[in-house]
């Protein structure tokens, strides 16, 4: 019987599961609760696979011996080097030699539409982001590192909202709703000490502290529900940016007069639905074949179905599809639908 283990890392975490050619998902692990040993391998990203690839294996109630291959989905797969690179720590950790290897967003875009003889594509708006474009006759257009900084998911929003309060401060941006909710949720008393904080400390005896971006991109929407003109302004701007990218895939791979399923995916979608409602605008606006699909599943589950992709080159039967659904129910694997 092929038992497939599929992983999903990104920059922040890492999903495996571990699921037979039936569709029934037999062990899943993560590496939430990871903490680095001193000592530890160099590369992490392999450290914490193997972390989140032992607990699945436990409850799988398997040894690394019973796999018979890794469909992978991972964050520093971006280069033509990086692939044989990956697929070979993959191997030398896992002690898996049937190893493939996709960058992370593909994953997020099998969890929302097929990909074999579909042109589809996805933007993944994670702690960072990307955007690829398939076409049906199997050709790609990945982004990776060339997706603007100003673009990368939560990092990018937290900069902003950092950004646009110290503007407000310094009086060359409007005031925002956005100063209130940063200040409360760092607790400084007010943007000028948040300021010292960040660039110099507060004393000379006080090291500065440097924000996680991400960890503040919430705010984004909690202003924008407050009908913050700054936030609302900035979303529209970025939503309108994003879609871009996929105009540019679009158009290098010649499907511009064709239907696309465009998946939507990453945990920064999931803060609010305006975000999806700019995006289908400018999307429709620029591409009127175009729709908008919010991922169905997790992006661990995306990397699994491009295994059984492997395993079934015809397509995969209905009856593993519907078994393997009701295991994501069961199991909470499947994203909030909008």
């Amino acid at each position: 019987m092929p038992v497939i283990l599929s992983i999903d890392q990104g920059g922040t975490k890492t999903d495996v599961l571990i699921a037979d050619d039936k569709g029934n998902i037999l062990g899943y692990g993560n590496d939430r609760d990871w903490k680095q040993i001193p000592g530890e391998r160099r590369n992490i990203r392999m450290v914490r696979i193997r972390h989140a690839a032992d607990k699945a294996i436990d409850e799988a109630g398997l040894s690394y011996p019973d796999i018979s291959n890794v469909s992978a989905c991972c964050t520093g797969a971006d280069w033509d080097f990086e692939y044989e690179l990956g697929r070979k720590n993959i191997r030398e950790t896992l002690g898996i030699n049937n190893v493939e290897l996709y960058n992370d967003c593909i994953g997020a875009l099998r969890g929302g539409t097929t990909i074999i003889n579909n042109d589809c594509a996805v933007l993944c708006l994670g702690s960072g982001a990307n955007c690829a474009v398939f076409n049906k006759e199997g050709r790609m257009h990945t982004f990776h590192y060339y997706l603007k900084g100003e673009h990368q998911g939560a990092d990018a929003i937290g900069n902003f909202i950092f950004q646009a309060v110290l503007d407000a401060q310094a009086k060359l941006g409007g005031k925002t709703v956005l100063t209130d909710l940063l200040l409360e949720e760092t607790g400084y008393k007010n943007v000028d000490e948040l300021f010292m904080m960040i660039t110099t400390g507060r004393s000379e005896h006080e090291e500065p502290i440097y924000p996680v971006y991400k960890d503040y991109a919430h705010l984004l929407f909690h202003a924008i529900e407050q009908n913050d003109a700054i936030s609302l302004s900035y979303l529209d701007w970025l939503c309108k940016e994003l879609v871009k990218y996929v105009e540019i895939g679009v158009n290098e791979l010649s499907i511009g007069q064709r239907n696309l399923d465009v998946v939507l995916s990453g945990g920064v979608p999931k803060s609010g639905d305006i975000m999806r409602e700019r995006l289908h605008f400018y999307l429709t606006q620029a591409l009127p074949n175009a729709v908008l699909i919010d991922a169905k599943l997790e992006p661990v589950v995306g990397a699994l179905l491009l295994g059984y992709d492997r395993v079934y080159p015809d397509g995969i039967p209905k009856n593993i599809t519907e078994t393997l659904e009701q295991n994501c129910i069961d199991r909470k694997l499947l994203r909030e639908q909008r």
